[in-house]
This record gives structure tokens, C-alpha cells and sequence, in this order.
């Protein structure tokens, strides 16, 4: 297991070595990509490639680098580093790492810690980004190629969906293989500048939840601070309005054009990418289908047996519920709701009681046929999960079908109820 004083030394770098990478990052020069138009499939291919392929060696780059330096090998981290900022020259970590890399071979002149050259928020918050790259290859990229988010309970027909851990500052994007969920890419990613956890308009607070995209805007009717393009999510839901969480405009997104990649805490609340991970994972997010993306505190990995021993357990729950309505016994079906705040304090637990009684008392037969949709656990939330289904219904004086919505949460005496259904 590497040690990480690589990154606790650079607080004791020489004055000489800031004052390179201060002059590199201030002379890079600026290399933007055009966003394809919707006309030309050749442009568009292209850009679709030299996404993925930067997708692919950016972060990859950056580690060998690191590499090279802590083995001492610091001519060759050098030449590494010109490559690197050759291919992308607007990465501020390739400069300060070249920097590091040359103060190493020509001796430092004295502390920077009393020099502000570079701002020391600046400094801290390109550490920050190499730290979480780091850490992705030597502690977690293991578990996040052999396990499965446990919040991946069932992606119904979704062709894709995204998960984020935005403790890691990850993003990761998984593809609908016959029912499971598989990883296809997954990128670094940078959140709110005071990090996850929205509650209120101006916290500068990520949400956590479970949202969808529902559009997309070009890069080009947007401020440069968006980088190529932004696809909003609906925060907030239903949960969050609950909450009396406050607040709106929550986007994945890119970055300015003079910068490759930010701080894993930089935006006013996004969720951002750099430009190339954007146009990569782009092509697959979707506003049509109402792609689902999940902002998560933290990630607990499942391997596949795992997480459909859970989805069974999670599965047996609603299967109760439906058995308890086809039953008509009224007492059974309510007590799979929550009276407290029921549905979410938009509705009259009583009022609704006396009507579930009288339907029941009028028919004969109920015969209830789900379509599950998706099943998420909600992230940070204990013992909960939202699900969506197409239902159809049918007894002896009514038919019908329509989507539907539950949230459920575990009370404190263990038992699953519904909080909201609609």
C-alpha cells in the first residue's frame, strides 16, 4: 500500500518550483472543442472519440507522473509531464506536478508556506484533486469494477444510469446488460464548494438524492463557466420538498475553458466534469427517458449475489403490500402506510382510511399486476428506498393503468411502511 506524504510535502515546496508552476499555469495556452453539430456524424464521431480516449488517459497520465516522482525517477516524471501538458495543456495538476519534479532535481530555495504566489485555497484544492485520483486507483477501483452500488436495487428498462460518490468525488456511469448493471466509465468529478449535503438556497451544498435529467443545454447558450454543456436534474423532488429543502438550477456540467479539470469541491452546487468526461458520458444521458442519476454521500459495494439477495428482501416487501390490497382486508393494506405525515404531509390519513373501507366494501375482486421500473435505495437515508412502476389494476367494477411512485422507509419498530405514494 503506497504511502500519500505526496501530497502533505507539496505545504513544504521551494519558492523556485511554485514560481514554475505559477508561470506554466498562467502561460497555458487556451484549446477548446467545438461541441459537434447535430448535422455532421463525422464531427460528431470524432468528438465521440477523442472524449473517450481523453477520458481514458487523462486521469491515467496524472497517476504515472506521481509514480515516477515517488520512486525518485525524477527526469523521467519530467518528460511525463511534458507529454501530459502537451495533450492537455490546461491541466493545472500536470504543471505543479512537472514543478514538483523540477524543484526535486535542481533543490528547493526556501518555503512557500509564506509565500502567496500561488493562493493557498488554489494550491489546496489541486491537491485535493490528486489526492481523490489517488485514492480511486489504489482504494476503491477495485471494489467499483468487481461490485455493484447497493443503491441499484433494480434498473428496470433504463438503458443507463449514474451514480455518484461524492465523498471520492466519482461519477460513475453503469449500462443496462439484460437486467444488471454494468460499469462503463467512470470519471472524476468535482461538487459544491462547501461539499454535499443540500438544505438551502445559496448553501453551496450538493444535493443528495435520487433525481433524473430532464433536459440538455448546448455549451454554446451558456456562460464559459458551464464548459461544453449541462444537463439539469429535478431537484428538487418530492423528498427534498418535504425537507423544506430550498434551492434549484442543479446541473452536471463542464468546465471554463482555461481550466481541465476543478477542485473536488468548486461549484455553487453542481456536479461537474471536465469537458472531454462530459461529451463522453453525454452520448448516453438521455432527457427523453428520464435518465437516473443518483447523488450519493458515500458508495456501499455489492457483489451481484449481494444485491439481489436485497432486491429479493426489497421485492418481498411490495409483494406483501399488493397480496394485502388483493386481499381486501382493509386493516392489512393500511398498515403498510405510514399515519404520520402521511404521504408526505399532502394528504388526510383518516379521510383516506374511510375511503380504502368503503372501496373495499363494494367489490368482489382485486387483481393488482406491477411492472417494476426501478428500485433505488435512497442514499443517505438508513432503511429506505423509492420505487417506480407501471400498475394495472382490475376488480369486478373498475380497470385501469397508470405509473406510480412509493417511497419506503423502515420505522423504528423495524416494520417497512409507505411513506409516499403517488
Amino acid at each position: 500500500m503506497p504511502d500519500y506524504n505526496i501530497f502533505s510535502h507539496y505545504f513544504d515546496r521551494t519558492f523556485g518550483a511554485l514560481c514554475i508552476a505559477v508561470l506554466f499555469l498562467s502561460s497555458a495556452p487556451n484549446v477548446s472543442y467545438s461541441q459537434p453539430s447535430s448535422g455532421s456524424l463525422s464531427a460528431k464521431l470524432e468528438a465521440e472519440l477523442h472524449a473517450h480516449n481523453a477520458n481514458s488517459e487523462y486521469e491515467h497520465s496524472v497517476l504515472n507522473i506521481i509514480d515516477a516522482i515517488k520512486s525518485g525517477k525524477l527526469p523521467h516524471a519530467v518528460e511525463l509531464a511534458d507529454a501530459h501538458i502537451g495533450i492537455f495543456p490546461k491541466s493545472q495538476v500536470g504543471h505543479l506536478l512537472r514543478a514538483d519534479a523540477l524543484s526535486g532535481l535542481t533543490g528547493g530555495l526556501s518555503s512557500i508556506a509564506s509565500n502567496g504566489a500561488l493562493p493557498k485555497d488554489n494550491l489546496q484544492g489541486l491537491l485535493h484533486q490528486l489526492r481523490n485520483r489517488w485514492d480511486h486507483r489504489h482504494q476503491h477501483e477495485g471494489a467499483s469494477h468487481l461490485k455493484v452500488p447497493a443503491n441499484l436495487l433494480d434498473i428496470g428498462d433504463h438503458p443507463f444510469v449514474v451514480v455518484a460518490d461524492m465523498q471520492r468525488g466519482r461519477l460513475y456511469l453503469y449500462k443496462n446488460d439484460q437486467g444488471q448493471a454494468r460499469l462503463m466509465r467512470d470519471y472524476y468529478m468535482s461538487v459544491g464548494a462547501a461539499g454535499y449535503g443540500k438544505q438551502v438556497e445559496g448553501d453551496n451544498k450538493t444535493p443528495i438524492g435520487v433525481y433524473s435529467i430532464n433536459r440538455y443545454i448546448e455549451g454554446r447558450a451558456l456562460p464559459d463557466l458551464y464548459g461544453k454543456g449541462a444537463f439539469p436534474v429535478d431537484y428538487p423532488n418530492r423528498y427534498d420538498r418535504f425537507l423544506n429543502r430550498t434551492g434549484y438550477g442543479i446541473w452536471l456540467h463542464g468546465t471554463p475553458s482555461d481550466t481541465y479539470a476543478r477542485s473536488p469541491w468548486a461549484s455553487e452546487g453542481c456536479f461537474v466534469l471536465s469537458n472531454d468526461d462530459l461529451l463522453d458520458i453525454g452520448q448516453y444521458l438521455s432527457p427523453e427517458k428520464r435518465t437516473p442519476v443518483i447523488l450519493s454521500d458515500s458508495i456501499e459495494w455489492l457483489s451481484q449475489s449481494e444485491l439481489a439477495e436485497r432486491r429479493a428482501s426489497m421485492l418481498a416487501v411490495i409483494e406483501r403490500w399488493k397480496q394485502d390490497w388483493e386481499s381486501l382486508n382493509t386493516q392489512a393494506y393500511v398498515s403498510h402506510y405510514q399515519a404520520k405525515n402521511f404521504n408526505l404531509g399532502k394528504g388526510d390519513y383518516q379521510a383516506w382510511l374511510r375511503r380504502k373501507a368503503n372501496i373495499n366494501e363494494a367489490k368482489t375482486f382485486v387483481q393488482v399486476d406491477l411492472d417494476i421500473q426501478s428500485l433505488f435505495a435512497y442514499p443517505g437515508e438508513k432503511d429506505m428506498f423509492i420505487v417506480r412502476y407501471n400498475q394495472r389494476y382490475l376488480s369486478d367494477n373498475f380497470s385501469g393503468e397508470s405509473f406510480k411512485e412509493q417511497l419506503w422507509k423502515r420505522d423504528q419498530n423495524g416494520k417497512w411502511r409507505i411513506i409516499y405514494e403517488g
